[in-house]
């Protein structure tokens, strides 16, 4: 006896034979989840036949890769089995087929390690210890997602971690629909806590969220994939298309003066767009090592920079201690240059404090040359053979107008100050 169910006749009988079973003693079962083990049809059929009665000996996946048809040899011809009056062949198959069903489920709730949802309460402003909606219902939807267990269970487990208003819009729903699944409760949820806009205003905002100055490439990517998720709770893209919009936002929102996000433009369409978690490694690397890159560059720039930076001495040869002290000293002469520079060009008075320092450094620089005192002549007092310095005389300005004005009109040139 068989039950067709997705599988043709002709594919039963090419398996019947390629496993040398004859086809008065085969039961196929069909819509068995690839992971129900076999000890959980055992116990199905030795609740149902008896023990010893069926044994499998292959599966095969239906079209949807899902699913699988369970080929079944059992101890006696089908005609033979004591199979009840009320509880014809294919019956007895479609039985069989729900037990396994339920019995997986139950084994799989079992084995679900219980995680409880983070609280939320839907009160405003978000009280301590909760998070607020968008990232409760995003985080919440992937574990009630991933959770291998009924929707009784999930529905449970929802409640449980409701407070205040969204325990309200809940039981709400439950009251007006007994029937309702978890996504119904997260769908109530959503009308009265998400956000108003629909999916077309959630996509003109995505299009319109640029990368801010100083931001990381990686937390741009972040605040685009929130909204990618968004549009997703409200169907307003496919799941398939999240990749695409990502890449394609990035290329367009990202700063032009972003070293990470040049790259991606120049080799985005070299490749398929990739996934997030590819992604954000992607550019967290890179943007690791252009951050170690420039804080090397840094140290190299002030290391030649500042002269007087310590240097490990172990590591530093004579020739570049050599070229460090003349640095130094260049440095300071440079200094004295600026500093002589701009007392030269404040007005000229022959008691200006600039004019002395520059009459002594002078005087310091030609200490080995003879002076001819009968071509000088005192500044103070206007008499010759020697100098203001020297000068014990009481000061004649009239006398030294006098001889400057000489001294002009005789050689047309100024002698200088002394």
């Amino acid at each position: 006896m068989t039950q067709v169910n997705k599988m043709e006749v002709s594919e039963i009988i090419a398996w019947c034979r390629e496993k040398d079973v004859e086809l008065d003693r085969v039961l196929i079962l069909s819509n068995v989840s690839a992971d129900c083990e076999d000890r959980i049809i055992y116990s199905v059929l030795d609740a149902v036949l008896g023990s010893g009665k069926c044994k499998v000996l292959d599966r095969r996946s239906d079209k949807t890769k899902r699913l699988q048809f369970v080929l079944l040899e059992t101890a006696d011809s089908i005609s033979k089995m004591s199979i009840p009056a009320e509880l014809g062949e294919p019956e007895l198959v479609d039985a069989i087929n729900s037990l396994v069903q339920t019995c997986h489920v139950a084994s799989s709730e079992e084995r679900v390690g219980y995680r409880k949802l983070r609280p939320f309460s839907g009160f405003i402003p978000t009280p301590p210890g909760e998070d607020e909606y968008e990232v409760w219902i995003e985080q919440t939807t992937h574990i009630l997602e991933e959770w291998q267990c009924s929707d009784n269970v999930k529905k449970q487990r929802l409640v449980e971690c409701l407070r205040g208003p969204a325990a309200d819009i809940v039981r709400f729903e439950k009251t007006s629909n007994p029937s309702a699944s978890f996504s119904d409760y997260l769908s109530a949820l959503e009308s009265a806590f998400g956000t108003t806009e629909d999916a077309s205003d959630l996509l003109l905002k995505f299009r319109s969220t640029y990368q801010s100055e100083g931001e990381k490439l990686s937390a741009y990517i972040l605040r685009l994939d929130r909204m990618l998720h968004s549009m997703l709770r409200k169907k307003g893209i496919e799941f398939s298309a999240m990749n695409h919009l990502r890449m394609q936002q990035i290329v367009r929102g990202a700063l032009s003066s972003d070293l990470v996000a040049m790259r991606l433009r120049m080799t985005h369409k070299l490749c398929a767009p990739p996934s997030f978690n590819e992604l954000m490694k992607e550019v967290r690397e890179e943007e690791t090592l252009l951050k170690d890159r420039s804080s090397a560059q840094s140290n190299v720039a002030v290391s030649a920079d500042d002269p007087f930076l310590e240097v490990d001495t172990t590591n530093t040869n004579m020739g570049d201690s050599e070229v460090e002290k003349l640095k130094r000293e260049i440095r300071g002469l440079k200094n004295e240059v600026s500093r002589l520079s701009a007392a030269a060009k404040e007005p000229i008075t022959h008691d200006h404090p600039a004019l002395h320092s520059l009459a002594a450094l002078a005087e310091s620089k030609t200490q080995t040359r003879p002076v001819n005192k009968a071509n000088v002549f005192c500044y103070r007092c206007g008499e010759d053979g020697h100098l203001k310095r020297e000068c014990t005389k009481d000061e004649n300005l009239r006398r030294v107008n006098q001889r400057l004005i000489k001294m002009r009109q005789s050689s047309g040139n100024f002698s200088g100050a002394q």
